[in-house]
């Protein structure tokens, strides 16, 4: 009979330990912000990005949760380095059998303090980010998603993807803004990414894009068609709906697929 107990105890702690902790973490969103800094972007664009970072996108994130905020520039690969970042823990899980009460309570209280003090410091690198003079000569989007596939390798969180961007790639040979485009534009240039190995893994990534733009309707919609089908061949959990110029049908609940769209 003791065995038994023994045995039952230590299912027990199996179940309701480390492997609550690692449910608990595999649960949380992974969310990586990459922001536009470059010339084409301007002042009450950038304050609408500051605005929905501040007002939107920090406030959603909850205990298991990080989040990567980086700039998009024309050194994303060789210079990478993220403005601010920060993986907020998970509560510990108490485990009736093992856990004493006092110590369950005064590590909750100590976990909520680590978040509470992350958000404010992410509140501060956020004022800190906004109130620098960024101006980037190139908008290189494209290095911003390879570096968006290796952020999330390994990650079994729920991975979230935000480009604050007009979405128009300025790096050459690419000038989206001076380009002419035909019928053929797309699939030509999805194919030159490919044989380059710069079309992104976002395997189930979901994405929003706030901040798309262009000098007019016609470029803007050919600018549009392009994003999604590139997003389309990354494998990304890509909606049109999440596409636009404010960030639109934020947060998702679940997933991309569970936010009602």
């Amino acid at each position: 009979m003791a065995r038994r107990l023994s045995t039952i105890l230590v299912i027990g702690a199996t179940l309701l330990g480390p492997h609550a902790a690692t449910a608990a973490a595999a649960g949380g969103m992974s969310v990586v912000v990459f922001v536009d800094f470059s010339a084409s972007v301007r002042g009450p664009e950038r304050a609408s990005f500051r605005f929905e970072l501040e007002r939107e996108i920090l406030p959603a994130l909850g205990p298991g949760d990080r989040i990567v905020i980086a700039p998009i520039h024309h050194r994303t690969l060789t210079a990478f380095r993220p403005l601010a970042e920060a993986s907020l823990p998970t509560p510990p899980v108490f485990n009736g059998w093992l856990d004493n009460q006092l110590k369950y309570e005064r590590q909750v209280a100590a976990t909520e303090k680590v978040i509470a003090d992350a958000r404010t410091q992410l509140a501060r690198d956020v004022t800190s980010i906004f109130a620098r003079p960024y101006a980037s000569p190139y908008t290189d989007i494209f290095s911003s998603l390879v570096m968006t596939e290796k952020i999330f390798a390994g990650d079994p969180r729920r991975r979230v993807l935000i480009l604050m961007s007009d979405m128009i790639e300025d790096n050459p040979p690419h000038k989206f803004d001076t380009m002419r485009w035909r019928r053929e534009t797309t699939e030509k240039l999805l194919a030159e990414l490919e044989a380059k190995r710069q079309i992104a893994d976002l395997s189930g990534v979901c994405v929003y894009v706030s901040g798309a733009t262009a000098p007019n309707a016609e470029l803007a919609d050919d600018i549009a068609r392009f994003w999604k089908a590139y997003f389309h061949r990354a494998r990304a959990d890509f909606d049109t709906s999440r596409y636009a110029h404010v960030l639109l049908h934020w947060p998702p609940s679940k997933g991309c697929r569970d936010s009602g769209l």
